[in-house]
């Protein structure tokens, strides 16, 4: 046999191997995203809004109640944010800062602000990490406000995969 008959053989299976190893990373990263996205798509503006309550209970404040004006100012920070590529309370495009998506959202406020979050894979420990941060914990526990909304998308920062969360907060 020549030497090329051998070699043939040889080449395609290395190559047939190099393909199917392709495909298997490939199937890996695919599925690592569908795993985020079916965490994403579990991951609901109502637990977001159910945790922070509980934590204002604790400390015998009254729950907040939703307003759809903050929820769309919430939803359109986050879709922002993800259509940006940027993770900041003023957006370094255009220097639209969170009060802004709340003045868009024809929402008139006494006070306001906003918390945000990325990178969570559940709702629990986003909300223990604003407890444990002064400026979060303040938006969560500020007795002047009465009302909330909270927007949530799965998007990529940087390239990588990552659930954005906007919770603005209230009082007319």
């Amino acid at each position: 046999m020549s030497k090329s008959k051998i070699l043939s053989p040889i080449i395609i299976a290395m190559l047939t191997c190099f393909l199917a190893f392709g495909v298997f990373v490939s199937f890996l990263f695919q599925n690592s995203n569908l795993q985020k996205e079916a965490k994403a798509s579990s991951y609901t503006d109502q637990m977001v809004i159910v945790a922070v309550n509980q934590e204002r209970i604790k400390f015998d404040l009254p729950p907040l109640i939703i307003n759809e004006k903050l929820t769309k100012a919430a939803q359109n920070k986050v879709n922002d944010m993800n259509k940006n590529n940027y993770f900041s309370h003023v957006s370094p495009v255009d220097g639209k800062k969170w009060s802004n998506f709340i003045k868009e959202s024809d929402y008139s406020y006494k006070i306001a602000g906003e918390n945000l979050a990325n990178g969570f894979d559940d709702v629990p420990n986003m909300v223990s990490s604003w407890m444990k941060s002064p400026s979060h914990r303040e938006n969560i526990l500020n007795n002047q406000v009465n009302e909330t909304g909270v927007g949530v998308t799965f998007g990529k920062l940087n390239g990588y995969p990552t659930i954005f969360v906007s919770q603005m907060f209230g009082k007319q």
